[in-house]
């Protein structure tokens, strides 16, 4: 029975936009079953330019293994696909490192529209990037995990590129100058990793750090990519003005060691920036130097005004003294922060009312 005024397929005629706009929001799986809706929907399936495969799970019953699965489903999706392909997601949770993936970026880069690529292996080696994925040149957003950056003479970097996410990817410090001194436009930038990942010599500091990146907003790093460019003298206030910075996020920093401590109060009082991000790691057994503890208390930093500063939150916060100061210097210098988050690392016993001793044990239980 169709009612007067609308026809009986009200899903067909929807606005071709609203058709893709729901598929983009769909498992990938299920956005292709809707081909059997209608003509008009098939169409739209073949053509969906943003490919997300992150969400693929073996069903318990299966025989077939997860690669062949997975494979399988990608192969036929990019065989059957139809128009440019914009973004690719392929988070593999369960896979390891293997040529199929090879050829799916190979695939990719022939037709040289892709804008968007996430490779994230969970598990296993890293994946060695293949010479042809360096061939897409018109990416800005790039998101890569456990892979090996490794790129060709010929490589100039990706110009276009406007944010970049380099979760332990083994690259070396010549190859990864090289990169962002030709990405131009980056703004929003990741670099976590540990030292079987940051290979060679870094000998760069800060300031060449961030002349390369003069419209950098978003900035993460990991304990040791920080100690990376935190190379001979480490200014209280860094010369280059980075006055578009907006946020930052410093993973792992031990401020019982004087280079952590340094490098974040460099960082933290050189930018415009208006949320910071703290992860602390705490080793009781690690020894603090009398020059970290005093740091603070003897540097003289009355010259600094957050004025900016919005929002600061800290995880596996610890009773250390350079912690404490840290904080107090940091609410003393923002007028204007509205929201401070300071977790407790589990470490820490809440009880103990004894002062701040960095050398106190802590009570023996996980962390946060």
């Amino acid at each position: 029975m169709e009612v007067e005024g609308l026809p009986l397929d009200r899903i067909s005629s929807l606005p071709p936009n609203i058709i893709q706009h729901i598929l983009t929001l769909m498992p990938l799986r299920d956005a292709f079953k809707t081909s059997i809706l209608s003509q008009n929907w098939r169409y739209h399936c073949l053509h969906i330019p943003k490919l997300q495969f992150d969400d693929f799970k073996e069903p318990p019953h299966e025989t077939l293994s997860v690669k062949c699965k997975l494979f399988h489903v990608v192969y036929t999706i990019l065989l059957l696909h139809r128009g440019p392909i914009l973004s690719v997601s392929l988070a593999l949770l369960q896979l390891k490192s293997c040529c199929e993936v090879d050829q799916i970026i190979l695939h990719l880069s022939r037709d040289a529209t892709l804008k968007e690529f996430t490779l994230w292996f969970w598990t296993g080696d890293a994946h060695k990037l293949l010479s042809a994925f360096f061939k897409l040149q018109q990416l800005t957003v790039l998101n890569l995990i456990n892979c090996v950056f490794q790129p060709p003479v010929t490589f100039k970097g990706f110009s276009k590129l406007v944010k970049f996410y380099c979760i332990d990817v083994i690259i070396t410090g010549e190859v990864f100058l090289q990169l962002i001194s030709n990405c131009p436009l980056l703004n929003d930038f990741s670099l976590i990793g540990e030292e079987k990942h940051l290979l060679g010599c870094w000998n760069s500091n800060f300031v060449e750090l961030f002349e390369r990146l003069p419209l950098l907003k978003q900035l993460r790093m990991s304990c040791y990519s920080v100690k990376c460019f935190a190379t001979g003298f480490i200014p209280q206030k860094l010369p280059t003005s980075l006055v578009h910075l907006k946020y930052l996020h410093l993973r792992g920093q031990r401020f019982g060691r004087e280079v952590d401590l340094l490098s974040t109060l460099s960082l933290v009082t050189s930018c415009n920036v208006e949320t910071i991000e703290l992860e602390m790691e705490h080793k009781p057994t690690e020894a603090m130097s009398e020059t970290a503890m005093n740091l603070i208390d003897n540097q003289d930093y009355s010259y600094v005004i957050l004025d900016h500063l919005r929002a600061i939150k800290i995880r596996k916060f610890t009773k250390m003294k350079t912690g404490l100061d840290f904080v107090k210097l940091i609410l003393a210098k923002s007028p204007m922060l509205k929201k401070v988050e300071i977790y407790i690392s589990q470490l820490v016993d809440i009880h103990d009312t004894s002062d701040g001793d960095p050398h106190a044990n802590p009570v023996d239980r996980a962390t946060d």
